[in-house]
């Protein structure tokens, strides 16, 4: 293959690679959002409202998931100069 294709395909697989982790991210705070809220749910409705967000009609994987989400956004990354 020429040198085309080959930073194509490696621009596809990193793409890929990042969309991905935003979905399993996702799905991991709704997987974690779920089983905080067995323990923690009026804590965390009282935090939000705190804040003055009404999350009492939404289900603790939702808030989960919806942080999941925001969250894959944020990643850090280290670099170096040299």
């Amino acid at each position: 293959m020429d040198k085309f294709t080959m930073g194509l395909l490696a621009a596809f697989g990193v793409a890929s690679f990042f969309i991905l982790a935003i979905v399993f991210g996702t799905l991991g705070g709704a997987f974690v959002g779920w089983v905080v809220g067995w323990f923690f749910t009026e804590t965390i409705t009282a935090g939000f409202a705190l804040f003055g967000i009404d999350i009492s009609s939404l289900a603790m994987w939702q808030v989960g998931m919806f942080l999941g989400f925001v969250g894959g956004f944020f990643k850090s990354t280290l670099t170096t100069s040299t």
